[in-house]
């Protein structure tokens, strides 16, 4: 079935830097980081971390913090030490300014999914964000025993709600996880570039975006240009 003639039914859509702002708690276990470094005489700069994690998003790394710890710090037992006095705070996510609306707005059209690799509780989370009332399935990595990348999450969702591939668009801020395996079965992916996969890539011609946007807000114009839209260089 030819993608771009097939009728969209079901948007889904990544949490993390997608949907939700991250940015306030990675600064936070950012200065974590660097305090407990002080801790020890070890001097680390903020945007010392931040080009670490920009470089492990560039690379595809399954585990950015613990790329950043190891480029960082000499030695396993120092690394170690470091990261049990470091926590994430995933309180302090917060929705980016208008994903309500946007949700609200597009279920009115379609379907609204989540394909996301979250701890546990995701559903709860959007509930508190007053997400989830605007969304029709939750498939998450810790609820699943399924992780990004690995295409049988977005397998599992698709047999899930019926939709055919064709008739899917993946929404999401990373490469590896959200747009290849998206486009690997056959689903059509909008790349948004928030946070800190911007250095990203795509791998093939195969697995690039169909398009690209800035901010959620700018999905529904996507939407509302394509077909037509230019595909992304």
């Amino acid at each position: 079935m030819d993608t771009n003639t097939s009728p969209l039914k079901w948007i889904f859509f990544d949490v993390g830097e997608t949907l939700v702002d991250e940015s306030e708690p990675i600064e936070d276990i950012t200065r974590q980081l660097i305090a407990a470094a002080g801790r020890r005489g070890i001097a680390v700069q903020r945007e010392q971390v931040r080009e670490l994690w920009m470089e492990a998003h560039r690379r595809f790394s399954p585990f950015p913090m613990a790329d950043i710890l190891q480029a960082l710090f000499p030695g396993d037992e120092l690394r170690r030490a470091i990261w049990s006095e470091m926590k994430y705070r995933k309180e302090l996510d917060r929705p980016f300014p208008g994903a309500l609306g946007l949700l609200q707005r597009l279920r009115a059209s379609y379907r609204i999914g989540i394909i996301a690799n979250q701890s546990a509780g995701t559903a709860d989370r959007l509930r508190s964000y007053g997400l989830l009332e605007h969304i029709d399935e939750v498939f998450a990595s810790a609820e699943l025993g399924l992780a990004k990348p690995d295409p049988k999450l977005y397998e599992y969702a698709l047999q899930a709600t019926g939709c055919p591939p064709a008739q899917s668009l993946m929404v999401g801020d990373r490469i590896d996880n959200d747009i290849v395996p998206a486009k690997h079965l056959g689903m059509r992916a909008v790349w948004v570039r928030q946070g800190l996969a911007l250095r990203q890539y795509s791998p093939s011609r195969t697995s690039r975006p169909d398009g690209i946007i800035d901010a959620i807000g700018e999905l529904e114009g996507w939407l509302a240009a394509w077909p037509s839209a230019p595909p992304p260089l």
